[in-house]
């Protein structure tokens, strides 16, 4: 029988003007062939018909939190990492809602981590309107585009020989699986990255931990990628990827090599506008968040 007080998982979505997207993903939440979970939708204060879309699924699973402002997506992780925790979850999955999946992920990420022991596990990720190109396919620390979290495999077609899980050194938080145990050791999500950036900083902080994040090309997501925050030139991407790069830099890097990350970030930033990729007004909008980077 289901222990309704202890779940073995705790599934965690944070919705912020989600309602063009959540009723599917909540349609694959709720289809899922394991059934020993419990899903909280934490808002952060859309202003859309989100929680009415959420709140129209009756599962007592189902429970949602409401913040009254926009507190950012690391601090509402920890919000449910509190929450898991007070009530004794073994393991947590962060998922995002723009995202569209088969009925045995939660069971093939639960099967997966504990088959290999590993600390966390994520799944391939590929772009829903193009399912057989990957998004994700593992992934890299890169120190020649600026100090950041890099896809393995990004908009190539999928290898389908590439079969074996394998340890990674981060992933996107758009899906991964913890063991709650993980939060004890390493710490929560860092609540200045605000949003973008707080998922690669948690994964350096594992792997000086000794933990360890599984890769499984045979686990697949459908991603809408970039819609939850409006895509990647949208001014608040732009201006929080470039900020929180410079804020990862200076938390994880020495002081010696800061000078080399910022001089590559502004030769890609001023390649980007060169060429015609952005707009003189969102070149300026780089330079603010990179100057951003260095208030947080």
């Amino acid at each position: 029988m289901e222990n309704r007080l202890s779940p073995v998982l705790g599934v965690v979505t944070v919705t912020f003007n989600a309602e063009p997207f959540i009723d599917e993903f909540m349609r694959c939440c709720l289809a899922q062939n394991f059934v020993d979970f419990r899903l909280l939708v934490i808002d952060n204060n859309s202003s859309d018909g989100s929680l009415q879309a959420v709140r129209s699924y009756s599962d007592n699973r189902i429970e949602v939190l409401i913040n009254q402002k926009n507190v950012g997506y690391a601090v509402a992780c920890n919000q449910a990492i509190e929450h898991f925790k007070q009530i004794g979850t073994q393991d947590i999955l962060f998922i995002n809602n723009d995202t569209v999946f088969g009925d045995m992920l939660f069971a093939d990420l639960l099967h997966a981590r504990h088959q290999h022991a590993s600390d966390a596990v994520t799944p391939r990720i590929t772009y829903e309107s193009d399912p057989d190109r990957n998004w994700y396919a593992g992934g890299r620390l890169n120190y020649w585009r600026g100090f950041q979290g890099e896809h393995i495999g990004e908009g190539l077609l999928n290898d389908p020989t590439d079969t074996v899980p394998r340890i990674t050194p981060v992933a996107p938080g758009c899906c991964v699986l913890f063991s709650m145990s993980i939060f004890d050791e390493v710490g929560q999500f860092d609540p200045a990255f605000f949003v973008y950036g707080e998922d690669t900083d948690l994964f350096i902080r594992m792997r000086r931990k000794g933990k360890t994040l599984l890769y499984h090309p045979g686990i697949v997501l459908e991603h809408k990628v970039s819609l939850s925050t409006g895509g990647a030139q949208s001014d608040f991407s732009i201006h929080y990827y470039h900020r929180n790069q410079i804020y990862l830099i200076r938390k994880h890097l020495s002081v010696m090599l800061m000078p080399i990350q910022l001089v590559v970030i502004l030769v890609k930033a001023f390649t980007r506008l060169i060429i015609g990729l952005d707009t003189p007004r969102q070149f300026s909008l780089r330079l603010k968040g990179l100057a951003a980077g260095f208030k947080v």
